[in-house]
C-alpha cells in the first residue's frame, strides 16, 4: 500500500508536515465549531448526518493490521465522502514496533480527510497529564529520527491536546476511549463537560476517567471504584445506564482493553473493541463498519455486534 510506503521512507521533515496539516485540520474544525454532517464543541465531535461509519480502536504501534484494515474500507474511495466517517478511538502509539508509521497515517488521514476522519484520544496519547512508565513512543521517534526526535514529540504532544475525547454518532452510539466518567454532575452536564476536559483536567477528573476507566460489575452503592490501573475508575452498569439516558444513544463503544476483537458488557449497553495484534498476539483486531440505516437499526451493543469486522490476514 503507498500509504505504508510513504510512512516507512518518511524524513523527519515529512513526518513533521502530517503532524501540521493533522495539528491544522484539528484546529480548524474547533474554530469553526463544525465537521461534516455535525458540530464540534471543544472535545466533543457529535455527529449527525452521515452515510457510512466505521471505527478503528486501539492500534499501539501496529501499522500492519492498521494497513489491512485501511485496505478492506477502501479507504481512498470511502474518505473521499465528507458523509462518510472513520473515527480512531485512540492509542495510536506505544508497546507495538511502528508506532511512527501508525501516527504518520492517523495524520496523513486527518489532514487529506479532515473532515471524513475523527481523531479521538487514548491513555497513551496523554502522557504529559497522566505520566506512565510504558510511554516508549519518544524512544522510537529518537532512534529513528536522531537529534531532530525531539521536535517531533513536542510537535505531537501539542497536537494530542487538540484531539477529539468523545464522539456521538447520530444519537445511536457514544464513542469513548477508556470509559465515562462517574460524577452525577459530570453526567448532568456532559456536553460541557467532554468539551471542556482538556482545559479543567488539573481541577477535573473528567480527561483523566474518559481516557483510563473501565467497565467492572459493581455491587457499591456508588456504582464505581478506584481502578487497579492507579488512574481512573471502575464504572459499572448503572453509571452506563445513565449515559445512555442522558445523551439519549443506545450503546458505548470503547476501547483500552485487549479482547478477541470485541465483547459486550453491562447487559449489551457497552462494547469494548480492540483493533491490535501485534503488542497482544493471544488477542485478536477488529473494527466495525456499517451504514446509516443499519446503525439506524441497532438498539443496544448487541445489535451494534453485527457489524464488527476481523480484517484478514495477509
Amino acid at each position: 500500500m503507498q500509504l505504508g510506503q510513504s510512512a516507512a521512507n518518511a524524513s523527519a521533515s515529512d513526518f513533521l508536515q502530517k503532524i501540521a496539516q493533522a495539528a491544522g485540520a484539528l484546529q480548524a474544525e474547533r474554530q469553526k465549531k463544525s465537521i461534516a454532517g455535525g458540530k464540534v464543541s471543544g472535545g466533543l465531535v457529535e455527529i449527525q448526518e452521515l452515510e457510512n461509519l466505521a471505527v478503528i480502536s486501539d492500534l499501539h504501534g501496529d501499522s500492519k493490521s492498521l494497513l489491512r484494515i485501511l485496505s478492506e474500507i477502501r479507504y481512498e474511495q470511502f474518505l473521499s465522502n465528507p458523509m462518510n466517517k472513520l473515527v480512531f478511538l485512540g492509542d495510536y502509539v506505544d508497546r507495538g514496533s511502528d508506532s511512527v508509521g501508525v501516527m504518520y497515517a492517523a495524520c496523513h488521514l486527518k489532514g487529506t480527510y479532515p473532515d471524513s476522519v475523527v481523531l479521538m484520544r487514548g491513555n497513551h496519547e496523554a502522557p504529559a497529564e497522566f505520566p506512565f512508565s510504558s510511554h516508549d513512543l519518544p524512544y522510537e521517534i529518537e532512534e529513528r529520527f536522531g537529534g531532530r526526535g525531539k521536535v517531533i514529540h513536542q510537535k505531537l504532544l501539542s497536537m494530542f491536546k487538540t484531539l477529539t475525547l468523545a464522539t456521538v454518532v447520530r444519537q445511536k452510539i457514544l464513542l469513548v476511549h477508556g470509559g465515562l466518567p462517574t460524577e452525577d454532575a459530570v453526567i448532568a452536564n456532559f456536553r460541557e463537560s467532554i468539551a471542556t476536559a482538556q482545559e479543567n483536567h488539573v481541577r477535573s477528573k473528567v480527561l483523566e476517567e474518559l481516557l483510563w476507566n473501565d467497565p467492572r460489575q459493581i455491587d457499591t452503592e456508588q456504582g464505581w471504584e478506584m481502578s487497579r490501573r492507579g488512574l481512573g475508575r471502575h464504572f459499572g452498569s448503572g453509571i452506563s445506564r445513565r449515559w445512555l439516558l442522558a445523551s439519549g444513544t443506545k450503546a458505548i463503544v470503547r476501547g483500552h482493553e485487549p479482547c478477541q476483537g470485541f465483547w459486550l458488557d453491562h447487559g449489551d449497553t457497552v462494547m469494548t473493541l480492540f483493533s491490535c495484534e501485534e503488542a497482544y498476539p493471544k488477542f485478536k483486531a477488529a473494527y466495525l463498519m456499517l451504514n446509516a440505516d443499519q446503525l439506524d437499526g441497532i438498539n443496544d451493543a448487541g445489535d451494534l455486534s453485527r457489524y464488527v469486522r476481523f480484517p484478514k490476514l495477509p
